[in-house]
């Protein structure tokens, strides 16, 4: 019998590499794939990134060699969203596979290089392959593609990159080598991510308008690294039974997860620990979630308590629209019950829209579903600046449409945050006082946090956040927000009770001769 090595059907090799996929079928089935673009999402600690890496030496290897010289050449980007991520993460993982006393220096000086060229051997043609690492987090980042000639790219953590960037590197694949090197064997982009919320891009073209064709994308879902366990299915004794209690439910190690052999003993059930819900389901159960960062401006906001499918509009009760202005106008519509509750009943988000645009939408919106109502529109006291060009401010456009807007009496931050916080914490007939549509997805998004304060790096293990909120793709919608809240009532109300009054006025010292101790 020979003494050789049976190689497994899921087993992967190359030059210095040899990667075996037995118990990661996911993974293998992902580099097995020719599709055009290709995605890979996962948990942590599932093998993303060390597939994606080893792709560029397998497709290195598989690629013809030229007719010039027997070489076989290659040109690759590996794209990260910021330079300090791409440096301390995705350029460990390559150094990993490829550390530079086996395949040669890498160029620091940017863009960061690492060029590998490996010599003919026997039969086995040399290799030519050039790594480009760039960082790309912003639409007008594309520019720096514009002159790369590649064969294909990985794109690094895909959840924190714009589509645009996506969109601007499948033109530029597919280039090298030229013809007269016999042109690319395969050219194409591929991503890894972890789970991302369900209104991203990745989600959108993965779950719900997939590409299909000659030059389709293709998507991969990696098995959790642990499983929720209901109640009624758990044993006897839980924690006895290899099951962890973390966020308020049951969790068990899940049998089919991938790359568990490589981790270190115990790698998800630690984790799980002090975490909530959000942050298990995304990194550690691999769900598409959206997890919260920094301190929400509106820690007051519990979605599950707040939102709901039961709510209507009342035909009795006037409609009150909150705006917040600038090129990413936004409209939150809602009313105020009899009984003193809020509802929100739809939302209005743009990007880059004049307010032309948008006051031809918001009007389109009420004529639809509101045309009996009796309505009053509230906006950002900004609004009232005129134009420098045609001398009108928003109130007296919005005017010229049928919609008579005014500004509510104040747009300081604090007034308005703690006015749209005021009926999130009462209670009305065993509800509370403010419930939203379960359709007003990005208004609920921006409330749950997405509308929050950074995180500042003081050290030592404290937390301390700016005093001014991230002016994100959530702050627009949590601003008019606001701007109803205030509009509606909530800041007369506020003035009038001296106790919420007082934490937002500064304290006032009493003048008198009286003295407690006399």
């Amino acid at each position: 019998m020979s003494n050789k090595k049976v190689r497994s059907k899921k087993e992967l090799s190359g030059p210095g590499i040899d990667l075996d996929f037995s118990t990661s079928p996911v993974v293998y089935n992902f580099l097995k794939s020719n599709k055009f673009v290709r995605g890979l999402m996962g948990p942590v600690g599932s093998g993303k990134s060390y597939a994606c890496a080893a792709e560029i030496m397998m497709r290195a290897v598989k690629q013809k060699p030229s007719p010039q010289d027997g070489i076989r050449y290659t040109r690759f980007v590996i794209v990260r969203n910021s330079y300090p991520e791409l440096k301390t993460t995705t350029i460990k993982t390559w150094q990993e596979l490829f550390p530079e006393n086996t395949f040669g220096p890498m160029l620091y000086t940017p863009p960061i290089t690492h060029h590998i060229r490996l010599p003919s051997r026997g039969d086995a043609a040399g290799i030519d392959c050039e790594v480009i690492f760039l960082a790309l987090d912003q639409p007008k980042d594309v520019r720096k593609l514009l002159s790369l000639e590649l064969t294909g790219a990985w794109v690094n953590e895909a959840r924190e990159l714009p589509k645009a960037v996506i969109d601007g590197l499948t033109h530029r694949v597919g280039r090298y080598p030229t013809k007269r090197d016999g042109g690319p064997t395969w050219h194409g982009v591929w991503m890894d991510t972890n789970p991302m919320d369900d209104d991203h891009w990745w989600h959108r073209l993965a779950e719900k308008e997939p590409i299909t064709g000659k030059y389709g994308w293709d998507f991969f879902s990696q098995p959790g690294g642990v499983v929720e366990v209901p109640i009624d299915d758990l044993p006897e004794n839980p924690e006895a039974n290899d099951h962890i209690f973390a966020s308020g439910r049951w969790w068990k190690l899940n049998d089919r997860a991938e790359n568990v052999r490589n981790l270190p003993t115990g790698y998800y059930s630690q984790m799980l620990g002090g975490k909530n819900l959000d942050w298990v389901r995304c990194y550690a159960e691999g769900r598409y979630t959206y997890v919260q960062e920094g301190r929400p401006v509106w820690p007051e906001y519990d979605d599950h308590l707040m939102s709901g499918l039961d709510i209507e509009y009342d035909p009795s009760q006037p409609i009150h629209i909150g705006l917040d202005f600038g090129l990413t106008p936004a409209a939150a519509i809602g009313q105020k019950l009899s009984n003193g509750r809020w509802v929100v009943l739809d939302e209005i988000v743009t990007e880059d829209m004049g307010l032309e645009r948008f006051g031809q939408q918001l009007l389109g919106e009420i004529n639809a579903k509101y045309p009996k109502a009796q309505i009053l529109i509230w906006g950002d006291p900004a609004g009232m600046q005129r134009d420098a060009i045609y001398e009108v401010t928003a109130f007296d456009y919005l005017r010229t449409l049928g919609l008579k807007a005014q500004p509510t009496a104040s747009n300081n931050f604090r007034v308005r945050r703690e006015g749209a916080a005021a009926p999130m914490q009462r209670l009305i007939e065993g509800k509370p006082g403010l419930m939203i549509h379960t359709k007003c997805k990005l208004l609920r998004k921006s409330l749950a946090g997405g509308y929050h304060f950074k995180r500042i790096a003081v050290g030592a293990g404290h937390e301390r956040f700016k005093d001014s909120p991230n002016k994100n793709e959530h702050s627009h919608i949590g601003d008019a927000f606001g701007y109803l809240m205030l509009g509606g009532g909530e800041h007369r109300r506020m003035t009038k009770s001296p106790l919420q009054a007082s934490t937002l006025i500064a304290p006032t010292l009493a003048k008198s001769d009286f003295d407690v101790f006399d």
